[in-house]
């Protein structure tokens, strides 16, 4: 099974395709999109081009992608919402389902603490797939977690 791990934001968008059997989970392709666009509509057709291109060249059979749940800045949040929304639309274009996972659930998850930091999560991913430095930029990391917590929580689902 190939499954897209998704960390939405407004100009960095972390992305990670694994593939996963009964024995091994490994990551096909990871990194962070960088949308330089500043027209904020013209920055939402350049993540559903490369949400496109990226589902065409690994086809995955399910694509999990964090929640937001909470922010301090509306703004932040409304941003972010839209990229979500584009998110969506090109994934019920493509006939895909959505796993979505809050960072509370992705942490329990990986490490079985809800309010683990950040770098917890950097280092068990790491450790997981055995990376001889910590992914980087965060965007990476993260979205590698909602991967592997995506994954973990379909094996849940079909016992």
């Amino acid at each position: 099974m190939v499954i897209l791990g998704l960390d939405p934001g407004t100009s960095r968008i972390g992305f990670a395709i694994i593939k996963a059997n009964k024995n091994n989970i490994t990551p096909l392709s990871y990194g962070c999109w960088e949308i330089k666009e500043k027209q904020k509509g013209k920055k939402l057709v350049v993540l559903a081009k490369l949400l496109n291109k990226t589902l065409k060249k690994y086809k995955p059979k399910v694509v999990a992608l964090e929640k937001i749940f909470f922010f301090k800045n509306a703004k932040t949040a409304m941003s972010i919402s839209e990229a979500i929304g584009v998110i969506f639309y090109v994934l019920f274009k493509n006939h895909l389902e959505a796993i979505e996972l809050t960072p509370l659930e992705i942490k329990q998850n990986l490490i079985g603490y809800g309010r683990a930091q950040k770098k917890d999560i950097q280092k068990i991913i790491q450790f997981y797939f055995s990376f001889k430095e910590l992914p980087k930029p965060d965007d990476t990391a993260d979205a590698l977690a909602v991967a592997l917590a995506g994954f973990n929580k379909i094996k849940c689902l079909k016992k």
